[in-house]
């Protein structure tokens, strides 16, 4: 019993990582089932037995998208004890890694379905909440350390968290005014005017 869901598992995580992959190159609206069965090596009827529709799959696939980078925030903040270098950090994660991110790519998807799916409208807004309780708690563990100042550090991470949306589209685009360079440099330095003591 436990081999069969094993297995189960192991084909379900096959299909989202496929579909993560599709969606990223060619954009939601361009997938289809076909596609992310080809790319997992399994039949239409498999995927959709595991993912009835492209929405589903798109949610799924940002989810582990997201689940791999909370993973990574909470191994490299656990290392860092100076609140700068722990704020630096999680926008260096956080922030797109250059043209065509592919978990970037996902959220312009998602935003997409957002704002005409209430349903993914429900889950973008707890992804989204995730990653600003973790960035409130950096910046209060920054205030509690007496590096930052900041009277509302929940409202200072919903700032923060728009800059990084912001400079992240930018970067995600190929805009040849912003380079993940600049854009690193700058969120520093909206950090510091932001939070500077």
């Amino acid at each position: 019993m436990t081999t069969r869901r094993t297995k189960g598992m192991e084909r379900e995580a096959l299909v989202v990582a496929a579909a993560g992959e599709a969606i990223a190159e060619r954009g939601l609206a361009n997938v289809r089932m076909s596609d992310v069965a080809e790319r997992a090596g399994m039949t239409v009827g498999h995927v959709s037995y595991y993912f009835p529709s492209k929405i589903e799959l798109l949610m799924r696939a940002i989810r582990a998208s997201e689940e791999q980078r909370w993973s990574e925030v909470e191994v490299a903040l656990a290392r860092l004890r100076d609140p700068w270098k722990r704020l630096d950090k999680l926008l260096d994660i956080a922030a797109s890694h250059g043209a065509r991110d592919p978990g970037w790519v996902l959220w312009f998807q998602l935003w997409l379905e957002s704002a005409l799916d209430a349903d993914v409208a429900r889950d973008h807004h707890e992804l989204d909440a995730r990653w600003r309780t973790i960035l409130t708690d950096v910046i209060r563990y920054g205030v509690e350390q007496g590096a930052f100042e900041s009277v509302d550090p929940a409202q200072d991470a919903m700032l923060l968290s728009s800059v990084v949306d912001g400079l992240s589209i930018q970067v995600t685009l190929g805009s040849p005014d912003v380079s993940r360079a600049r854009m690193l440099k700058l969120l520093k330095a909206s950090a510091r005017q932001m939070l500077g003591s």
